[in-house]
């Protein structure tokens, strides 16, 4: 058993290679590194620093790290010892002497609102007497000890990527399910640049310096997005397959989310070849199709027992036609449901691994319905047959990628847009990446759910948004930061200009907010309108219940009784409408001295004002203000006499209308006499004629002779 094992891993190792032998292109992705602070250094290095991204952690696409940089060697003003060195970063840093931790005091003097360091260590050590650690390992270390962000300096002067650990190497691939902070890579040269901000003062303590970390258009942007899964259907490859499998699960409904509108999603399969001397041999046989075409390396590394490379290569290419399928019928996301569904039912460990347990897969997720399995056999082909398959060259291609692309060969790999995502396969991480990857400001809602929050209390937005005096105090948070809108209060509007302004909404008069409000709604409250607002005014004082707010006052006898009358009018009603209408209450009174009705004002002879009755008050209407007349008064004769007066003009009028109609009539009756007399003398017929016109002149001038 031990020799087939050692068989199966030669021959691995061979389809490795044979991949490897073709012209790779690696794309080094990278990021900015620029000086914040001190000025004098920003203004030496004013374009920043190009950076590796390292294939692990958390880059932050889209955004940036503001940090206070932290070098932790003696020189630079940490004396702590470690092994090896505390600068490599490959012990805890919680076991050096003393311990370090970055507490996060920072000078107040300089930004307030970094509260982030960014460490840098060293590559290596290489030396005989130091073992070197992993890169995850320094990064995980650096995190531990307090850090939110990471730069790794070369000992040469060129880039490189840092590739995350083997995935046979469980020690140090287990960093990578916990670290959360973004790694980078400079050069030699570049590193000792920002070595000699930290130079230690005359107080023994390093020069503070701050940098910015910057992940902004890494990725092309587009106004939908394109990304790439590469992936693969073997669930016994160690820590790699188990962190696909929870990344394909979690990573489900925002993937369907993102399918309907925003993107265009493609999965991968990376495909090894067997040379072609050995195609005929058992080991390519086991471990490939199509003759040796199509090859991955077996699972367990023993050829002749368990699952086989041939059993993967077969899987993977029924992943690619479910995909194909679910594509033709207008559900491409259907591949996350299957592969989600595969890996839970057809385990390798449970002997499932196998054509039955796939198929029985496909036909649970309604497969005959949108497609059908004679069609997803039909896509498969003959596995056995000595020809190519048009999807697996066609994955080959893309396997190979061109010049801007690059190969890929690290599963898993990710590309967006056509260009490769460094960093951890995880929800967040993955998610932000493809948001970072739209045209800025239209990211779809979804992306709000891995972005910074810039509106949080107390944060620059916040801060800002509340600043603004133009409505405009609203922080929204966005994914690539943040944007001050219309606050409450306010209605968002575009001018004449195009601006985009706000106005403000009168709630006392325009809502229903104050009619809600009790403390606006009392017989003495009123609602003032305020920017932005409106507030409650309570207990508004009556002035004229009080000393009838110094206003003339009289007593009189009304009906036989006495009754104070005073000159001192409530004016509540006019407060209330300059309140509702947020102007100035300062100019405003509460009351008014006017003369009550049925009185009239008059200046005594002391220049004071008082009022007089205008009538006997018996007979005021106090509602109207109008004065009746009291019975036998001379005003009252005078009305009779008007009254006459008024009647005997209507009989006039009669009168002549009536004359006029009596002569009409006489004079109707005298026609009527004279048409009967004429008649007698002229015959009836010509008489007809002339009343028709149709007698000439000289018949007339005969018949009156």
């Amino acid at each position: 058993m031990g020799s087939h094992r050692a068989a199966g891993l030669f021959w691995a190792t061979c389809l490795i290679c044979v991949v490897a032998q073709c012209q790779s292109r690696f794309i080094i992705e990278k990021g900015g590194l620029k000086i914040k602070f001190p000025m004098s250094a920003r203004d030496q290095h004013p374009g920043g620093f190009d950076v590796a991204l390292a294939n692990f952690g958390a880059p932050k696409y889209g955004g940036e790290l503001l940090g206070k940089l932290v070098y932790v060697e003696k020189d630079h003003g940490h004396a702590n010892v470690c092994s090896p060195d505390c600068q490599y970063a490959c012990q805890a840093f919680s076991a050096a002497q003393p311990p370090f931790h970055l507490n996060g005091d920072l000078n107040p003097s300089k930004p307030s609102e970094v509260t982030n360091f960014i460490m840098m260590v060293d590559r290596g050590p290489v030396r005989d007497d130091m073992s070197a650690c992993k890169f995850a390992e320094k990064v995980w270390n650096a995190q531990e000890a307090g850090a939110q962000g990471v730069i790794v300096v070369n000992y040469e002067d060129r880039l490189t990527t840092m590739e995350a650990p083997d995935d046979q190497d469980e020690a140090s691939y287990k960093y990578l399910q916990n670290i959360t902070i973004p790694a980078a890579f400079i050069t030699k040269s570049d590193g000792q640049a920002l070595k000699d901000l930290l130079k230690v003062g005359s107080d023994g303590t390093p020069e503070d310096a701050y940098v910015v970390m910057d992940w902004n258009d890494i990725l092309p942007r587009a106004e939908k997005v394109s990304w790439e899964f590469w992936t693969n259907s073997n669930d016994q490859c160690g820590p790699v397959c188990d962190v696909q499998r929870d990344f394909i699960r979690e990573f489900v409904p925002v993937a369907k989310e993102l399918e309907k509108n925003w993107t265009t999603f493609t999965p991968h399969y990376i495909v090894w070849v067997c040379p072609p001397a050995y195609r005929d041999s058992q080991e390519c046989v086991t471990q490939c199709i199509h003759k040796g075409r199509y090859c991955t390396p077996d699972p367990d590394g023993d050829l002749l027992a368990g699952f086989s490379g041939a059993d993967i290569v077969q899987e993977n290419l029924r992943q690619l036609c479910v995909f194909k399928l679910g594509n033709d019928s207008a559900m491409p996301w259907v591949w996350w449901d299957y592969v989600t569904k595969f890996a839970d039912e057809c385990k390798m460990s449970e002997n499932h691994y196998n054509e039955e347990c796939a198929e029985r897969v496909f036909t649970e997720l309604n497969g005959n319905q949108w497609s059908s399995l004679d069609k997803l056999r039909q896509c498969i082909g003959d596995i056995n047959a000595d020809a190519e398959n048009a999807i697996m060259e066609a994955e080959m291609k893309s396997q190979k990628g061109d010049a801007s692309t690059g190969e890929v060969y690290i599963l898993p790999t990710i590309r967006i847009n056509d260009g490769q995502y460094r960093g951890k396969l995880a929800y967040s991480e993955v998610l932000r990446a493809i948001c970072a990857s739209f045209k800025r400001d239209e990211e779809p809602a979804v992306c709000l759910n891995v972005s910074d929050d810039d509106c949080r209390e107390g944060s620059v937005g916040d801060a800002t948004c509340k600043a603004n005096t133009d409505g405009m105090t609203k922080c929204v948070d966005t994914f690539g930061g943040y944007k001050c809108a219309c606050g409450n209060g306010f209605i968002g509007h575009t001018d004449a200009s195009g601006k985009e302004v706000c106005l403000n909404i009168n709630e006392c008069i325009s809502t229903q907010a104050a009619d809600l409000d009790p403390k606006c709604t009392c017989d003495r409250c009123a609602c003032q309108d305020t920017i932005g607002g409106y507030q409650c005014i309570e207990n508004i004082k009556d002035e004229c219940a009080d000393n009838e707010g110094g206003c003339w006052t009289g007593e009189f006898t009304v009906n036989g009784k006495k009754k104070l009358v005073s000159a001192c009018q409530d004016n509540l009603a006019e407060y209330k409408d300059a309140a509702s209408r947020g102007k100035p209450l300062d100019s405003v009174d509460l009351h008014k001295c006017h003369c009550p009705p049925c009185f009239t004002e008059f200046q005594a002879a002391d220049g004071k004002k008082e009022c007089v009755p205008k009538c006997d008050l018996d007979y005021c209407d106090e509602p109207t203000g109008v004065c009746h007349e009291a019975p036998g008064s001379t005003s009252s004769g005078t009305a009779g006499w008007a009254v006459v007066l008024i009647v005997f003009g209507c009989l006039s009028a009669v009168a002549v209308a009536g004359y006029a109609a009596y002569r009409l009539r006489i004079r109707s009756a005298m026609h009527q006499e004279i048409r009967a007399i004429m008649a007698q003398y002229m015959p009836l017929e010509n008489q007809e004629g002339m009343e028709n016109g149709e007698a000439d002149g000289k018949n007339h001038s005969s018949q009156l002779v």
